[in-house]
């Protein structure tokens, strides 16, 4: 997308919020609660356009609120983060698509299964 005002529009349409500007380098971070447990995160370098997309998954909390623990139950500390993050161009669409895919994959989590 070549107009970031366009983009900031975009995220903010998203419910992506603007949390900090990393000193130095000008890569603005927004985040988004798409549920209790799951955060998005969006890092975007206005000065080349792009974009890094991540997430994390409380996942400590979920599974005490279902009566499990992980490990020693150290849930405010145990998140599931993806083992790469996403980079793209500074376009909605790139975002809409990661957000999909995440949940795609966190619908399709069978424990008994092993996918």
């Amino acid at each position: 997308m070549s107009d970031p005002d366009e983009f900031l529009k975009d995220l903010e349409a998203l419910d992506f919020r603007f949390v900090q500007e990393r000193a130095g380098t000008g890569v603005r971070q927004y985040a988004k609660e798409a549920s209790r447990w799951l955060r998005y995160w969006v890092h975007w370098d206005p000065r080349d356009a792009s974009v890094l997309f991540t997430w994390e998954f409380s996942i400590g909390e979920y599974v005490s609120e279902i009566g499990l623990q992980v490990g020693a139950n150290e849930e405010l500390n145990t998140f599931l983060f993806p083992r790469f993050d996403a980079r793209g161009t500074a376009d909605t669409a790139f975002v809409v698509q990661e957000m999909d895919r995440i949940e795609t994959i966190l619908r399709g989590i069978d424990f008994l299964e092993g996918t």
